[in-house]
């Protein structure tokens, strides 16, 4: 249906999506992140198929953050299995950092993982989903492994929302003009 209507690419993998279907499968008795990841799979696969770019995200929890290598490596591989990978770029979102009153991951945390996500995954582009702001617009240009960001909102608390002329001040951090 997305490609019907004239979209080029889709978001696969958003962390509210990993939390929907772990919920559906909790209801059925399976608590297990593969099931998951296989599902997106055949998203990433069928997407493709219809001529989709994918934006496939991946990220890990709080409590999964001791075990990233294993985490992200479990989504990457399931998630990537028989994909191909020219029409599928990596959201990295670092779950745990995302939020009002959390910390956000730092420059070293970030090259960490897109290094990791690179090597895994082939060198294939990876931006940052833990939301470019003009506040780490910079720190992440600055990140020679991270080839662009998401936008979420443009304002997180007051008016909450999407404001145009704010898109244009992230990008022109970002790109430091």
């Amino acid at each position: 249906a997305a490609a019907a209507i004239g979209a080029e690419a889709v978001l696969i993998g958003h962390c509210e999506e990993r939390n929907d279907k772990m919920g559906i499968l909790a209801e059925a008795g399976v608590c297990d992140t593969k099931a998951v990841n296989r599902i997106l799979n055949e998203e990433i696969k069928l997407a493709i198929s219809r001529g989709l770019k994918v934006l496939y995200c991946i990220g890990e929890k709080s409590e999964e953050q001791e075990r990233w290598q294993e985490v992200l490596g479990e989504q990457l591989r399931i998630g990537l299995e028989g994909v191909d990978k020219s029409k599928v770029v990596i959201g990295y979102e670092p779950i745990w950092s995302i939020g009002p009153g959390k910390t956000p991951a730092d420059k070293p945390y970030i090259t960490k993982i897109a290094r990791f996500i690179k090597e895994t995954a082939e060198g294939i582009d990876v931006v940052y989903g833990g939301g470019l702001k003009t506040d780490n617009a910079k720190m992440l240009a600055s990140i020679p492994e991270i080839d662009g960001g998401l936008i979420a909102l443009t304002r997180f608390c007051g008016e909450i929302g999407f404001y145009p002329d704010e898109y244009l001040e992230i990008i022109h951090t970002y790109l430091g003009k």
